[in-house]
C-alpha cells in the first residue's frame, strides 16, 4: 500500500508521528469524508490510518470503505511527509493493490481524464463480479521541490448499474482533509498471523 515512496533525506524527527502504525480510527474523524447522504460507511465498515515501517520515510496512507447506491467504494488518500514524495504509475496499478480487484478485475477500459465539480481526475472503467467499476484518481499538482508529489488520493467504485450520472454525483462528494484525523482515537490492528506450513 506504500509502494510509490521515494526518500530525499533521512529524517524522521515530527512530532506526532509514529513508523509502523496501523490502526483503526473512528470513520468520522477519518480524513476521507462524503457530502452525500447516500454514500455512508456501514456498522461493520472500517476506517484506517497506516504509516511507513521504514524510519527514513514519512508516508500515511488513509483508507475507508463505503456504500453507494447499488454498490460500494474504497478509497485511500496518501500524505507524503517530510522529505518524502509519491510518484505515481498508472490509475490501473494503483487500485490493483485491492486483492479483489487484482484477482478478479477484467475488462478495463481507457485511461481518461476528465473534470467534475471542478475537479481533474483520471478515470478507468472495469468489471469487477458481475458489476461496473470506476477507478479514479484526484489530479494532483507535482510538489514545488521535489521531483513527485506530496498526497495521491485515489479509489474505486462498484455498483449494479454505475452509469455516469452516479460518478459524477460521487466522485465530487469525496473530501479529504487530514486536519481531521488529528489526535483522533486510534484502535490498533493486532498484527496478522503468520501462516504456518
Amino acid at each position: 500500500m506504500l509502494a510509490g515512496l521515494v526518500l530525499l533525506s533521512a529524517s524522521c524527527q515530527t512530532a506526532g508521528y509514529n513508523t509502523g502504525e496501523r490502526v483503526q480510527i473512528d470513520c468520522d474523524r477519518s480524513p476521507i469524508q462524503s457530502s452525500w447522504s447516500n454514500v455512508y460507511t456501514p456498522t461493520w465498515g472500517k476506517c484506517y490510518r497506516v504509516t511507513s515501517e521504514r524510519a527514513e520515510v514519512m508516508s500515511t496512507v488513509h483508507l475507508r470503505h463505503f456504500q453507494i447506491p447499488g454498490g460500494h467504494a474504497d478509497v485511500v488518500h496518501h500524505v507524503a511527509g517530510h522529505n518524502t514524495f509519491i510518484t505515481q504509475g498508472d490509475l490501473r496499478s494503483a487500485v490493483r493493490t485491492y486483492n479483489n480487484v487484482a484477482a478478479n478485475g477484467t475488462d478495463w477500459g481507457e485511461p481518461r481524464n476528465e473534470t467534475m465539480g471542478g475537479q481533474e481526475y483520471e478515470t478507468q472503467t472495469f468489471l469487477l463480479s458481475g458489476k461496473s467499476c470506476t477507478a479514479f484518481r484526484v489530479k494532483a499538482a507535482p510538489a514545488a521541490t521535489l521531483p513527485g508529489y506530496r498526497s495521491a488520493t485515489y479509489g474505486y467504485a462498484c455498483a449494479n448499474r454505475l452509469d455516469r450520472e452516479l460518478v459524477e454525483r460521487l466522485l465530487p462528494s469525496f473530501s479529504y482533509d487530514v486536519a481531521r484525523a488529528e489526535n483522533a482515537p486510534v484502535t490498533p490492528i493486532p498484527p496478522t498471523p503468520a501462516k504456518r506450513s
